[in-house]
């Protein structure tokens, strides 16, 4: 990523975009353990790898990169979804019985139910 004087804007802007995409492609493959960060990631890197080629139709080293990168987070917070909801349904029935599963937890805890009235100062 050269800044020289003789480049021209529309291949400064091009080197942006293409560095851009690469970091927000790598920014989506770490977040790929959530469900949507990897998705909004991963399409903005795809974006700025395609606005990077400025009217060209190759892209440079960073662009393909980036592009690569977003795909993958984009496939792995799909992946991920997937899982999150399969999940969800064969292991406890749905998100009824998700809830369910989180009340008796809190229950078991000590913490009060949602009829009797909660005292903060109770606690103390």
């Amino acid at each position: 990523m050269d800044y020289e004087p003789n480049k021209s804007y529309i291949e400064m802007r091009s080197a942006g975009m293409s560095v851009a995409s690469l970091i927000i492609g790598i920014l989506g493959l770490v977040m790929s353990c959530c469900i949507y960060p990897p998705i909004i990631f991963g399409s903005l890197a795809i974006i700025f790898a395609l606005l990077s080629r400025g009217g060209e139709m190759h892209m440079n080293s960073y662009a393909k990169a980036g592009l690569i990168l977003g795909i993958i987070a984009i496939i792995c917070g799909i992946l991920f979804f997937i899982y999150s909801v399969l999940t969800l349904l064969l292991q406890f029935g749905g998100i009824e019985g998700y809830l369910q599963y989180i009340e008796d937890l809190m229950q078991d805890m000590g913490y009060p139910d949602s009829s009797s009235p909660y005292d903060f100062y109770d606690m103390l």
